[in-house]
């Protein structure tokens, strides 16, 4: 019944937006949501065909700032266009066991869920005041998750990890509900540069189903941002930059469903955090289709920040290295804080169809640049992607789309001390998290996965096949010596259909996924195998249903 309830008031608030601005007329424009459903695809996609390329001075390296191409519903008055953006109603339902995939609001929960966002907007050639509310409601339900593993410190490496990542099986006891301002934001704008404060979900980085920074798979959070809203044109080609300030929300859910579980576990105190962030990319006009840069995140808690010193407002601006900020190996204090630092780049390569990218990144500082030579791959995670079109007569198209994501730490582990905790979570501050999920890689806490989805295209219209084959927790596995106190790796792999259709001003896009995990949760219940001639597992079949209905307003 709440969420019955929650979806009514969802409704409700969207008809008076709509009834508002109803009687405006039709124009186009408004800025595509972080990893929107079809048209950032599509729009992606189209930088791939030569006729098409136009777009091709969109790195996809910070998002959002892509358009809406004639989506949204307009009036001109004067010099002040308002209008109502596309409402979009999402709907997944996961049988047996939440799937990992849940963008904007939603969470990785078993159960039904339905998350429902519009709004309206107000633009000017100096300003913009975009306000997009987001409402989520799911079940929650209770399913099968962690329980005690035989081994020395088995346990210990599972709730340390869990302890420093702040991602919880499930959200609260029973169903879940939030509404926030969602993609909203009001900014001040000159050329290419704007300056403001949102609560939009950012992206940076190449990637298209997972990023290393910043991604669609927490719910945005409140920050003041300057940068730019569109590619900046210069001497040398085009760049691109973002800085912000914000304030995520700490964790809120216990780790387990079970409270003797939950007793075990040292977690950090719930205490506000303060996030300093910068991206930059360049597209130098030497290298067409070419672009590359970096991000750098830095979180460290509220009440540590002086705002009278330069360094601890903008700490992206501090030493990169151990030896220039301090730290306790060379017998000064860090304060707590907690970075990450990648570097990414994109090729386009439209007479050929094709595009690839890749983003490596790392948590922890180098001692110094021999600590960083020698050891490189020290707390790194890396993601590589591959896309492809085929022309077909007319206007169809053959696409392959793929990407690789990694999380799991290197076998650099084994020989250095205190680098046993996984990508995006941190010793001392916890997870780099917004309630309680990652804001970069969404597939679980040193998960590493590959996906590839082969489809039949024509405009926004798809049809195909997606694959996936995910290792949950492959770090905790290594790290824990998992295959020592005799479990064999846990595997998911999952195949489906995705189907989008645009019927004039509607756009449905949908993916029924089919998910066998091959020694579910290593087969806990079955105890260690390690002496067992011929082991057992315990396998599990689940499905993912997933619905986005788009109403254009044009």
């Amino acid at each position: 019944m709440e969420i019955i309830s929650n979806l009514l008031l969802m409704l409700r608030h969207l008809l008076f937006f709509f009834i508002l601005f109803i009687s405006f007329g039709n124009l186009f424009a408004q800025s595509i949501p972080s990893g929107y459903p079809v048209y950032e695809e599509a729009i992606r996609r189209g930088q791939l065909i030569p006729s098409k390329s136009d777009s091709l001075n969109h790195s996809f390296l910070q998002q959002p700032g892509i358009k809406f191409p004639n989506a949204s519903f307009e009036k001109d008055l004067t010099s002040i266009k308002l209008g109502v953006v596309p409402i979009r109603l999402s709907t997944f339902l996961n049988s047996s066991r939440p799937y990992w995939y849940s963008p904007q609001g939603m969470i990785p929960g078993k159960g039904l869920q339905v998350y429902a966002s519009g709004g309206v907007f107000a633009s000017h050639k100096f300003f913009e005041i975009d306000i997009q509310p987001e409402i989520n409601a799911a079940q929650n339900s209770f399913y099968e998750g962690y329980q005690t593993l035989t081994g020395p410190n088995v346990d210990f490496y599972f709730f340390q990890a869990l302890a420093r990542g702040d991602q919880p099986e499930t959200f609260g006891d029973g169903s879940y509900s939030r509404i926030g301002l969602g993609q909203s934001k009001v900014v001040g704008k000159l050329g290419a540069f704007e300056a403001g404060v949102s609560t939009r979900n950012l992206w940076w980085g190449p990637g298209q189903w997972n990023a290393l920074t910043f991604s669609n798979n927490a719910p945005g959070f409140f920050h003041v941002t300057a940068g730019t809203h569109r590619p900046a044109k210069t001497f040398f080609g085009s760049f691109e930059f973002q800085l912000i300030s914000g304030l995520p929300k700490s964790k809120k859910f216990e780790p387990f469903q079970e409270d003797d579980l939950n007793s075990r576990v040292n977690q950090f105190r719930n205490r506000p955090r303060y996030l300093n962030a910068l991206t930059f990319s360049i597209q130098p006009k030497w290298i067409k289709g070419f672009s590359f840069g970096a991000t750098r995140t830095v979180q460290t808690f509220t009440d540590s920040v002086s705002t009278k010193k330069f360094i601890d407002v903008f700490p992206v601006f501090w030493g990169v290295s151990k030896q220039q900020v301090g730290s306790d190996l060379v017998g000064e204090s860090d304060r707590g804080r907690d970075q990450q630092i990648t570097v990414f780049f994109r090729q386009v390569i439209p007479k050929a169809g094709l595009e690839f990218y890749g983003e490596f990144g790392r948590r922890d500082h180098a001692l110094n640049l021999r600590d960083l030579t020698l050891s490189p791959a020290h707390s790194r995670a890396y993601i590589l992607g591959l896309n492809k079109v085929f022309n077909l007569p007319g206007e169809k198209l053959i696409q392959v789309r793929s990407e690789m994501t990694q999380q799991a730490q290197s076998v650099n582990w084994v020989v250095r001390a205190n680098s046993t905790t996984p990508w995006g979570t941190n010793g001392t501050i916890g997870g780099f998290t917004n309630w309680d999920q990652a804001m970069g890689v969404g597939a679980g806490m040193g998960a590493n996965v590959q996906m590839i989805e082969l489809s039949l295209v024509e405009n926004l219209n798809k049809i195909g096949m997606y694959f996936e084959r995910r290792a949950p927790f492959a770090d905790f596995y290594d790290t824990a010596d998992l295959a020592k106190n005799g479990y064999k790796p846990w595997v998911d792999f999952t195949a489906g259909p995705v189907f989008d259709h645009q019927w004039k001003n509607l756009i449905f896009s949908g993916r029924m996924l089919f998910t066998y995990a091959s020694n579910y949760y290593w087969s806990q219940e079955l105890g260690s195998q390690r002496d067992v001639d011929f082991p057992t597992q315990n396998n599990l079949f689940s499905t993912s249903t997933q619905v986005n209905l788009i109403y254009l307003f044009k």
